[in-house]
């Protein structure tokens, strides 16, 4: 799979709001994809989950990117740290770090691609079918 052209991209601000507002792009492009089901609510999950990371931990902008090859959609989180997310044994009682686990959990592969800039941290998902259309 090859994913050197995302087809959507945006930037958000380094606040709590933002992970809000990357859910809502995920799920705009999901409908604009055709892509429904069970995947978007994993899809949704975990963009949340890496964009509170990167406001919490990034402490920069986050470039939030989409895009899908065949049957996976991938999507990816940057920010301007370097340093690499670490999966954290967290008490069953807490209310964060669990965003990794997660990730590692439910993702069909993930990863992070780290640039002189920073970090973007990536994971994907397998649809059933591959999108109705092809991102322009």
């Amino acid at each position: 799979m090859s994913f050197t052209d995302w087809s959507h991209e945006t930037t958000l601000a380094p606040v709590p709001m933002s992970s809000r507002a990357a859910r809502h792009f995920v799920a705009d492009w999901c409908i604009a994809e055709g892509i429904f089901g069970d995947v978007v609510d994993t899809l949704l999950l975990l963009t949340a989950e890496l964009v509170t990371n990167a406001v919490l931990h990034g402490r920069s902008e986050v470039v939030l990117r989409v895009g899908h090859a065949g049957s996976h959609v991938r999507v990816g989180v940057g920010d301007e740290n370097t340093r690499l997310p670490q999966r954290r044994d967290v008490d069953p009682e807490a209310l964060n770090g669990r965003g990794m686990a997660l990730v590692e959990a439910l993702a069909d592969a993930h990863g992070v691609d780290v640039e002189s800039y920073g970090k973007t941290v990536w994971f994907d998902v397998a649809t059933a079918v591959a999108p109705v259309r092809a991102s322009a």
